[in-house]
């Protein structure tokens, strides 16, 4: 995970996607979102590994997390939970072709899924499918307004399609949510450059320098 400012080109999840990644508590967290289809209640022991898989993954154990995820599904095959954390762990290991093919197969089974919606797009966004990710990524703060994550990566794959003005605003909602955060200062300190803004760069600059000093 990403524990500094970078330019957007970082391939890493920022460190609020960490906190918002799937878990294995799984009930309501948000405004409820609707889904496409009914889970049922994992057995103990299967909670157990699912669990623990939620552990690996935010130890950044992604190989790990995968298998348990997989152990998980091979006995629940329409576990959203698990499918949605095998894809981010895939993706976490660069193997963003299943990591899509399985974070689309969550979309279809649970389309209002805030946590799917955000793994998606941020693993769209480490692909370099820049357009995709921020579809996704709307999504997820549509979802969850609440979300640094979905508004910060939303704010840097804008960036990466020169949507200056688009970039700019999911990041003031960004910092408005988390002002300490110095990635999006950074990320706007480089939408304001691509405005031709050099003054209110060198300011957005100041404060990811400041912030992540602290």
């Amino acid at each position: 995970m990403v524990r500094n400012s970078r330019e957007t080109e970082s391939e890493d999840l920022p460190p609020e996607a960490e906190a918002e990644a799937p878990r294995a508590t799984r009930g309501p967290r948000r405004a409820p979102a609707r889904t496409a289809v009914v889970e049922e209640p994992l057995d103990e022991a299967l909670l157990a590994r699912l669990e623990r898989a939620d552990e690996l993954a935010a130890a950044g154990s992604a190989a790990d997390a995968a298998e348990a995820y997989s152990a998980v599904l091979a006995a629940s095959p329409d576990y959203v939970p698990a499918i949605t954390g095998l894809g981010t762990a895939l993706a976490a290991q660069r193997k963003f072709d299943a990591a899509e093919k399985e974070l689309r197969r969550a979309l279809r089974l649970a389309p209002d899924s805030f946590d799917v919606h955000l793994q998606l797009g941020t693993a769209l966004y480490k692909r370099g499918v820049y357009a995709a990710a921020a579809t996704a990524l709307r999504r997820a703060a549509e979802l969850d307004p609440t979300s640094v994550s979905a508004h910060l990566v939303l704010g840097e794959a804008l960036n990466q399609m020169a949507e200056s003005d688009a970039a700019i605003e999911a990041l003031e909602e960004a910092v408005r949510l988390q002002p300490e955060n110095s990635r999006a200062y950074y990320a706007m300190g480089i939408a304001y450059d691509r405005k031709g803004n050099p003054e209110r760069a060198a300011e957005m600059y100041r404060l990811s320098r400041e912030t992540s000093s602290r």
